[in-house]
């Protein structure tokens, strides 16, 4: 599929997936980073510069699972082609080649957060947590049945993929899944910089646990406790 045209060339792309550590006998977590909205140009790898720090914590230094860093053809999501989720799916289908049928869970950051709970239903697909996710209100929640979901936002986001938005799909989303988190960074806004630290080894712990690997430590596991049973505003805790 052409995602760019550069006068009467046309740049023919292809995805890549990024072997980032651990071992699949965990299961394998998709990383899907951010973006644009609309963008066809190539892919910035600045983008995953945050995102670094989260690998070494998924893999447990190759003690975890399989961890695999996705990088688009496209910087957008550029409306009906759903670029982004187009790729998050072929994404899948390389996991499972390399690695059978193994649980998958998958972490999106921004505009990888729509892509993650997009694909969400796929049968490899038991785990899915987005930090800072844009999560527009059309976005569908029926097929988040019997996944384990988590979602990460700073109470000061006011962008595109905002605070509120995130609020309204897990208010929506709690119907179909009683147990979804939610949880808020006081203070922070979309980048989550300050506190990048809590924000990552929260997400590596949460996978852990989802996918059975260790029990997710106390701080977290109390906050979890306290956003299920219906604070969807719960402060993330200091790990």
């Amino acid at each position: 599929m052409n995602c760019s045209t550069f006068g009467r060339r046309k740049m023919r792309r292809t995805p890549e997936l990024v072997d980032c550590g651990g071992d699949a006998k965990a299961g394998a977590v998709l990383v899907l980073p951010g973006g644009f909205i609309r963008s066809r140009g190539r892919y910035w790898r600045f983008v995953e510069t945050e995102l670094r720090a989260l690998f070494p914590l998924l893999s447990r230094e190759g003690d975890g699972p399989a961890v695999y860093l996705l990088r688009y053809r496209c910087r957008g999501w550029n409306g009906g082609r759903e670029d982004t989720a187009v790729d998050a799916r072929w994404a899948l289908g390389q996991i499972e080649e390399r690695h059978g049928e193994v649980p998958v869970a998958v972490v999106g950051n921004s505009l990888g957060g729509r892509a993650g709970f997009r694909i969400a239903g796929h049968p490899h697909i038991t785990t899915v947590v987005g930090v800072a996710p844009w999560l527009p209100e059309e976005e569908e929640t029926e097929h988040l049945a019997g996944r384990k979901v988590l979602i990460i936002h700073g109470e000061r986001d006011h962008s595109s993929a905002g605070a509120r938005r995130s609020l309204a799909y897990a208010e929506r989303a709690r119907l179909v899944v009683p147990d979804l988190a939610r949880l808020e960074v006081p203070g922070e806004g979309h980048y989550l910089l300050r506190r990048s630290a809590d924000v990552w080894t929260t997400t590596a712990d949460f996978v852990h646990d989802a996918l059975g690997v260790t029990a997710a430590p106390l701080p977290l596991a109390q906050a979890l406790e306290r956003a299920r049973d219906g604070d969807l505003r719960t402060p993330l805790p200091t790990m």
